[in-house]
Formats: C-alpha cells, sequence, structure tokens
C-alpha cells in the first residue's frame, strides 16, 4: 500500500481507469444495435439504451460536490465498483429490464468517475491539469479504437456474442477500484464556508453557463457519431464490415488529436470555435456521401476534430473554479448526462422519421450551435 502521494501513480491510474471507460465505449457503440436487435427495438428504441446511461445525471453534481468534502478517493473507488456491477448486469442479463439497469449503473459509474478524475488531474499540477485532462482524455480514445476491432475479432472468429465488452469492463474495474482504495491522493485544500458558497455558485459565471450548455451539446455529438455509425454503415451505404473501422477511424482520429493537444500550448477559445466549425463540416459529409472510403475519412476527420473539445470545456469550467474543482466537473458531467439522455432518442427519432442521413444534418446543426456559444464565452 502507497503511504506518499505518487503524482505519476496518480496519472497513471487514472489514465487506466479512462482507458477501460473507452474500451466500453467502443465495444458497446459496436454492439448496440444488436443488443436493440436482441431487445426488439427500432432506432428510437435504440436511442434509449444509449440514453439508459445517463440517467443518473444528478449524480456527479452531488457527488462532485460531496468529493471536495470529503475527499475524492472514496468516491472513486465506490462508483468504479459500481461501474463494475452495472457491466456485469448488462453483460449477463437475459431481459430488457435487467439490461436498463445495468446500463443505468453502467451510466452513474462512469459519469462520476470520469468527471472525479478529471477534478484530480487538474489538482495534480496547476500548470499542466489541461494537458493531463487531454491525455487521459486520448487514453478514453485509445481505448475505443482497439475495443471495435478486438470485438469484431473474437466474433467472427471465436462466435463470441455481444455481451463480451461488457464482461471484460467489469473485470477490470473490479481490480481499478481495489487499486484506487490503495492509492494516495492529493490532499483537499481547507475552504471557509463564506469561500465554499463563493465558489460553487457554479451558474452565476456567464462563462460557466456558455461552457455547460457546449457540453451538453457536444455529448449529443459524440453520441451521435459513435452510436449510429453502424447504422450509417451497414443501412445507408451497404458496407456493414467496414462499421468497426468507422468506429475505430472515428476514435483513432480524436486519440491523435488528444495526444496532439495534450502536448502543445493552445488558446482554448480558438481551438473550441476552431473544433466545432470543422466538426460541422465532416458531420454535413457524412450526411451527403455516398462512398464508403470517404465516409471512413470523415469519420477520422470528425473524431480529430471532436478531440480537445471535451477536456478543454471541463478543464476551463474547473479553472474557474479552483477550490471547487470536482464539484464544477460534476456540474459539467451533469450536462453530459443531459446531452446523452436527449439527443440519442432525437436522431434515433429523425432517422426513424426520416433516413439516417438527417440524423446528421441534425449533428451538423447541434456543431453550429456550439460554435456560436464557444464564440461568444469570454
Amino acid at each position: 500500500m502507497k503511504t506518499k502521494l505518487c503524482p505519476g501513480w496518480v496519472l497513471a491510474l487514472l489514465c487506466t481507469v479512462l482507458f477501460f471507460y473507452g474500451f466500453y465505449l467502443g465495444g458497446v457503440q459496436l454492439v448496440i444495435s444488436e443488443v436493440s436487435r436482441e431487445y426488439g427495438q427500432n432506432a428510437t428504441g435504440m436511442g434509449g439504451l444509449v440514453a439508459a446511461q445517463h440517467v443518473a445525471v444528478v449524480l456527479p453534481v452531488v457527488l462532485g460536490a460531496l468529493a471536495d468534502r470529503i475527499g475524492k478517493k472514496p468516491v472513486l473507488c465506490i462508483f468504479a465498483a459500481v461501474f463494475a456491477a452495472g457491466c456485469f448486469l448488462a453483460g449477463l442479463s437475459k431481459n430488457l429490464g435487467v439490461y436498463v439497469i445495468g446500463a443505468v449503473c453502467v451510466g452513474a459509474g462512469y459519469s462520476v468517475c470520469e468527471s472525479v478524475s478529471s477534478a484530480v488531474l487538474s489538482e495534480l499540477d496547476a500548470k499542466k491539469g489541461a494537458r493531463y485532462i487531454n491525455l487521459s482524455q486520448a487514453l478514453l480514445s485509445l481505448g475505443a479504437v482497439i475495443s471495435p476491432f478486438l470485438v469484431q475479432w473474437l466474433q467472427k472468429s471465436r462466435h463470441v456474442s455481444w455481451r463480451l465488452p461488457f464482461l471484460i469492463c467489469a473485470a477490470a474495474y473490479t481490480l481499478l477500484a481495489l487499486l484506487l482504495l490503495l492509492t494516495v491522493f492529493p490532499k483537499r485544500q481547507a475552504l471557509t464556508q463564506k469561500e465554499a458558497k463563493a465558489r460553487t455558485n457554479f451558474f452565476a459565471s456567464r462563462a460557466f453557463r456558455l461552457l455547460f450548455f457546449s457540453i451538453l451539446l457536444y455529448v449529443g455529438l459524440e453520441n451521435g457519431i459513435s452510436y449510429f455509425a453502424e447504422s450509417l454503415f451497414s443501412v445507408r451505404l451497404s458496407a456493414g464490415d467496414l462499421a468497426a473501422a468507422a468506429i475505430s477511424a472515428y476514435w483513432i482520429g480524436m486519440t491523435v488529436s488528444r495526444m496532439l493537444f495534450s502536448a502543445v500550448l493552445r488558446n482554448p477559445k480558438k481551438t473550441l470555435i476552431g473544433c466545432f466549425l470543422a466538426s460541422a463540416a465532416f458531420l454535413l459529409a457524412l450526411a451527403v456521401s455516398k462512398k464508403p472510403t470517404v465516409s471512413l475519412v470523415c469519420c477520422f476527420a470528425a473524431g480529430f476534430s471532436y478531440g480537445p473539445i471535451w477536456s478543454t470545456l471541463v478543464a476551463q469550467a474547473t479553472g474557474l473554479f479552483p477550490e471547487a474543482s470536482a464539484g464544477a466537473a460534476g456540474v459539467m458531467s451533469a450536462g453530459c448526462g443531459i446531452g446523452g439522455m436527449i439527443f440519442p432518442v432525437l436522431m434515433g427519432t429523425v432517422c426513424d422519421i426520416f433516413s439516417i442521413s438527417m440524423s446528421f444534418f441534425f449533428l451538423a446543426f447541434l456543431a453550429l450551435g456550439g460554435f456560436f456559444l464557444c464564440d461568444f464565452a469570454k
């Protein structure tokens, strides 16, 4: 058991936490249509299965504030275990109800783990906090790159079911919960009651409000392309064999982008504006492209343009309230949850009523919304 703070170990451990969250995302994004077919769901219902992961939207807010008071370590340990339990439930489910309960637990686990981990990383080094968050998100993306190829290969060669990514992540997070328990975290800062109240009045800040609504839209973009890429290639482009490649191309683009932005200095506002605008262009190209190879390139380019958005938004938000970083990250995570509940269902509904192409036009419109919000932010 470690008895003193080891920043390098904390960084490595939290990056591993985010890596297996990414592994979960990439694997489930590949098999979600198979899950929905097994449980008799259409595109709207599939969006509902995705949205179920975001039902516990208020937890990051409550647990973020609690983590600022009692410490981030116990909160991380408990919700890593919740994530593991949710993966076990979903992976072993025999009916839709049990799967949904598992998905809700998974969403509660990863939303709290991601937001509190980001807060801890911002505290490890005041100057390098944003770079550390970008690095952890790059590892998340790397996990999401690996899992679709691994799961698809195992499905074809070993005839394993859609349950595999859930069970792998259940085992990984069980071990991670134990390692977190044995790790020393940065000491929380002592605050007076007056300071704590002033620092946690998040929505009194215009900048924070714009960041919050920007991340709400961003999660709609991220879930839209990642969970509906399989349908785009299978249904519209008649290239189902490229579905895993499309999801991985998207996450490869994001991994490269996040690695790049974790290593270089940048202007946060210009980065956000440029990335939202570029993502709108690539999503529009996906909506109109009829060639699978062009669409693959667009998936990579969209992922690259998405890369620094999440971490930059969170780093900006936690930087506004350094003494309540977990609380600020928790509120931002709640924005992720709201976007994750609303937009997959909306996208699935647009797909059922109109077409998958119209769903991607809808995503391009959301990206333009993020561009304007960030342009107005100071």
